[in-house]
């Protein structure tokens, strides 16, 4: 067995920001009909909103150090080894073959020096896979996912440099493997474009199961052809990468690109870290929100660059400590939480961090939500701070009236928010807007070192703040001024 030394790469991340023509009024958070579908306990299809993020560290073109192992061998060796101070060394075996025993290949004892060895389930070297781009090879990659579940020791799958063409992937649990399962993706993963493919409404469904995603390549949707078919009022279409009840995971230095539908979902998946992730669709794209959050504890979202249809990053109910930072986002419709209150019997959301945030030809920037007809919840203890926006149209904004198309105000109450030193270009005359609800309205919300200046077509270039049914302090620098409480 040959071995290797991990190398230091600097990456370059090239965000490429597709700068879409934005009118007033443009199309909003599936604002032009139901943009999500009902779902079962247990799947990511529990949420209709939002959810992504990418790399950058909220600063275009920053470089980044990425340590990724080598491998070493011919094509058909399939041996990883860990350099002198690794920690862990991997051995490659072909996948037995799909079916309900799951025995894992033989192999995976403990390397030499007591290091923990990693079984590795190659794709390539699956019946049924090639990574030629046409061939469908859905049946090699879950015949990979059974044996690495099922086995005993700690496992990887390897999805090595190519083009693997697939359907619907099930990647479901519990597992024996020790976890997490790595899935390492150095190579392009594409969805089939038709979305027939996809019966569940998802594409790689990953769950009860943790798991670490990492190894630099694509998860590509496939989706333009698919944008093309949404119907206002239609059926959502399927949703690229949901996690869902897979604690202790992570998903790093990936790249996830034009999904149909949603990007990226975190769904009861406690313990989470999103780090060093590319996302990217169409700024016209029809709800492809780039990460959406719901019903989880201890999140964090890190170094990422989102630029999609919806929402770069959306936070549902029931979600706790949550920290998003250095994020670069746009186009799309900003960082929300919410929208809450959609369903019956949601649960509050507490402990919101977002700082270090760069919104780039966005509908909105920070952002809060709340629909019509809501059961009684709260939102409190959330903080935006640190913020640079260019050319938004809605730079800091409360919406206690989204989808307000039932008659009964929101019983959100929204509490203990602080939008701190947030600075940049309007694209309308209102930079913060407050519009909470009449029957539970908005208290706490405290507004310090707001600084912006217009950049809109109106000859009118004035700026100010809006408040309604919202108890407001403001502090420091004030372009706009506050309200008048």
């Amino acid at each position: 067995m040959a071995t290797t030394k991990t190398f230091e790469m600097k990456v370059v991340l090239s965000i490429v920001l597709l700068i879409s023509s934005v009118a007033n009024g443009a199309h909003e958070d599936g604002k032009d009909g139901k943009d999500g579908k009902d779902g079962k306990d247990g799947t990511c299809n529990l949420y209709d909103r939002r959810g992504l993020t990418e790399p950058g560290g909220g600063v275009q073109g920053q470089m980044m150090s990425i340590t990724h192992p080598a491998t070493t061998g011919g094509k058909n060796s399939g041996i990883v080894q860990p350099s002198a101070a690794g920690k862990v060394s991997s051995t490659v075996h072909t996948a037995a073959p799909l079916g309900k025993s799951g025995a894992p290949a033989a192999g995976g004892a403990p390397a030499a020096g007591g290091a923990t060895a990693a079984t590795v389930f190659d794709v390539s070297k699956c019946p049924n896979a090639k990574g030629d781009g046409v061939t469908d090879s859905t049946q090699g990659v879950m015949k990979a996912w059974e044996d690495a579940c099922n086995a005993t020791t700690t496992t990887k799958i390897l999805i090595p440099k190519g083009d693997w063409l697939t359907a619907e992937l099930d990647f479901t649990g519990p597992c024996t493997a020790v976890p997490p399962i790595i899935i390492e993706l150095q190579g392009n993963l594409k969805a089939k474009p038709d979305c027939k493919s996809f019966p569940s409404g998802m594409w790689i469904n990953i769950y009860k199961a943790s798991v670490k995603i990492m190894g630099g390549g694509t998860i590509d949707g496939q989706g333009c052809d698919a944008w093309k078919t949404k119907k206002s009022g239609g059926d959502a279409l399927p949703d690229s990468l949901c996690i869902t009840q897979c604690p202790d995971s992570s998903a790093e230095n990936i790249n996830i690109l034009n999904s149909k539908g949603f990007n990226m979902k975190i769904v009861e998946s406690n313990n989470f870290v999103a780090n060093n992730l590319n996302i990217t669709c169409a700024g016209d794209s029809p709800n492809t929100d780039g990460i959406h959050i719901g019903k989880v504890k201890s999140v964090r979202v890190t170094n990422s660059v989102i630029g999609v249809g919806d929402d770069c990053i959306s936070i549902g109910d029931d979600s706790v400590d949550v920290t998003i930072s250095n994020i670069t986002c746009g186009p799309g419709h900003g960082i929300s939480i919410g929208s809450l209150g959609r369903y019956p019997n949601e649960k509050d959301v507490k402990n919101i961090f977002v700082s270090n945030v760069t919104f780039l030809n966005t509908t909105n920037g920070a952002r809060i939500k709340t629909m019509h007809e809501s059961p009684v919840l709260a939102a409190t203890n959330i903080t935006f701070q640190d913020i640079i926006v260019h050319h938004t149209f809605n730079p800091i904004i409360i919406d206690q009236h989204y989808f307000a198309d039932k008659p009964g105000p929101s019983k959100v109450k929204i509490s203990g928010v602080k939008f701190k030193n947030i600075k940049g270009t309007s694209l309308s005359n209102v930079v913060v807007s407050l519009n909470c609800s009449d029957a539970a309205p908005c208290e706490g919300i405290d507004l310090a070192d707001i600084d912006f200046t217009y950049t809109g077509n109106s000859t009118n270039t004035t700026l100010g703040s809006e408040c309604c049914h919202a108890k407001a302090t403001f502090g420091g620098k004030m372009n706009p001024p506050g309200c008048v409480i």
